[in-house]
């Protein structure tokens, strides 16, 4: 099932929690105790050398061993292009009517063969005056989906639920901010190495969720590697200006603030381009800060030096 909103309300016993993020050359994994208060009990991180020769499964496994994770439940997330989400707007209905047009009005909205694809939805609000529902509707390709899930399977894991990306992302970010101004826009950008996962939030709620084909990788190990690297940022800047100006077409308010996470931090320039086309600086933030990491025996430096490559895997634990 691919979903969004976190299970909310008071939990009566202690739940273990297992979030697995597998990027396209490194996996992250963070497992998490909440009782009364949400607990870190590891984590680890573990790059994918050679993705083409490397089985995945293996390294799966490995990262679990070198983490000290039992195996057992995890749960998984998918991104990219066999992903896609939209935000519709419908009228208002009976539940087991909308469930029925939603199906429907997927099809003119997603470019998939619906029958191959893996559909979920989530009611954003609701407009009496209006008479309209607003909907965010997310959609992944079957094959792409189920091979995920075999490869982690064959790790010795049991998938308990596939999330996305960019979700996974704003769940992580309200998290750790549970009180935003429900007045202002906030940008998540999560670089990965070979795309960013971008998130809106209109202070609580999500509003806009696009995955953008450039990562970190995309800025190194070319031939003529600064002019490469100019025309790479100007690249990603023009998309994420296009993302940032549909979003402002589409509800009437600007972006107030941008915070990113990734493998953002080492990219020379980044700053001073968000500065140059935004007027804003992005802003680093701790994904893991919501987690107490006191008796969780993790290695502190490494979670320093690593905490902003977790955004994903801490968002998963909260499913």
């Amino acid at each position: 099932m691919i979903g969004f909103n976190p299970k909310s309300g008071a939990q009566a016993k202690v739940q273990n929690k297992v979030g697995l993020d597998i990027g396209a050359d490194s996996i992250k994994v963070v497992a998490a105790s909440f009782s009364d208060k949400p607990r870190l009990t590891s984590i680890g991180l573990k790059k994918i050398p050679d993705r083409a020769k490397t089985n995945l499964s293996d390294s799966i496994k490995a990262l679990f061993e070198e983490s000290k994770i039992p195996l057992g439940d995890v749960i998984i997330s998918v991104s990219g292009p066999n992903v896609l989400v939209r935000f519709i707007t419908m009228p208002k209905m009976r539940d087991e009517d909308l469930k029925n047009a939603i199906r429907f009005e997927a099809e003119k909205f997603i470019p998939f063969n619906i029958k191959d694809c893996i559909l979920d939805s989530q009611v954003l609000s609701k407009s009496d005056r209006e008479n309209k529902v607003n909907i965010m509707l997310a959609a992944a390709k079957k094959d792409y989906v189920l091979a995920r899930i075999k490869a982690v399977e064959e790790a010795g894991l049991s998938v308990t639920m596939v999330d996305v990306d960019a979700f996974a992302l704003a769940n992580s970010f309200l998290k750790n901010f549970p009180a935003l101004d429900a007045t202002k826009s906030f940008a998540l950008l999560n670089v990965g190495a070979s795309a960013t996962n971008l998130s809106i939030l209109r202070g609580p709620s999500i509003y806009f969720a696009r995955d953008v084909a450039i990562g970190a990788n995309d800025f190194l190990n070319k031939p003529d590697a600064m002019n490469y690297a100019k025309q790479v940022l100007s690249n990603f800047m023009d998309e994420v200006r296009l993302s940032f100006s549909y979003y402002e077409n589409q509800g009437g308010m600007g972006i107030d603030e941008i915070y990113i996470s990734g493998g953002a931090n080492d990219l020379a320039g980044l700053a001073e381009a968000f500065v140059e086309n935004f007027a804003s600086k992005p802003i680093a933030w701790n994904p893991l800060q919501y987690l107490d990491a006191a008796s969780s025996g993790v290695d502190v430096k490494f979670m320093e030096n690593s905490k902003s490559s977790f955004a994903v895997a801490s968002g998963l634990v909260l499913r």
